[in-house]
């Protein structure tokens, strides 16, 4: 076997209801929070990991090379400002 066994592709961390959570996590927190979008994008195995979800090969491909990364950061900043974050996030 030339090539070096990969376990995180032997099963699926997640269910389908755990998956598709983990997937809406980190969707919902890379459009509210610039520094993690970035994070996400350049380097999702780790981003996610802060939010303890860990990615398959398929995961990070998909992150790496599916998402539209440019056309959302388009958009993500103006819809940063109208969510007024700093009026729910510096309330407690």
């Amino acid at each position: 076997m030339d090539e070096k066994h990969d376990p995180r592709e032997d099963y699926l961390p997640y269910g389908f209801m755990e998956r598709e959570l983990a997937f809406k996590l980190l969707a919902a927190h890379a459009l509210v929070d610039a520094e993690f979008f970035d994070w996400l994008r350049s380097d999702p195995e780790n981003a996610a990991a802060q939010l303890h979800i860990r990615l398959t090969n398929a995961d990070i491909e998909y992150l790496s090379k599916v998402v539209e990364w440019d056309s959302i950061g388009t958009d993500a900043p103006a819809i940063r400002e109208r969510l007024h974050l700093d009026q729910v996030t510096n309330s407690w």
